[in-house]
């Protein structure tokens, strides 16, 4: 565990967002994940955030690893390859540590 874990998946994405390092949040509640972990199986809900963001990754991955309860939290990154301008460019616009 962390030493200062956010309380909800809420509260994480509001904290990217105020700290200018998320242009958007998604959060898709009530997820289930079936997993092994230390040699058990396990089978828990959880909320997914879809991240939307321009800032640096290292930063970004680091303050989410801060804030997470989980030692071993799932972070992928998805490279863009296309889209609807006018929104890659909000985002662009919005998340580059700077609210």
């Amino acid at each position: 565990m962390v030493s200062h874990p956010v309380q909800n998946a809420g509260e994480l994405a509001r904290q990217l967002i105020d700290q200018g390092l998320a242009a958007c949040v998604h959060m898709l509640p009530k997820g289930v994940s079936v997993y092994r972990w230390d040699g058990k199986i396990f089978e828990e809900e959880e909320v997914l955030l879809m991240i939307k963001s321009a800032a640096d990754p290292d930063r970004l991955k680091s303050v989410v690893l801060e804030a997470h309860p989980f030692d071993c939290p799932e972070i992928i990154s998805l490279d863009v390859t296309g889209g609807h301008q006018k929104y890659l460019d909000w985002v662009m616009q919005s998340a580059k540590e700077t609210p």
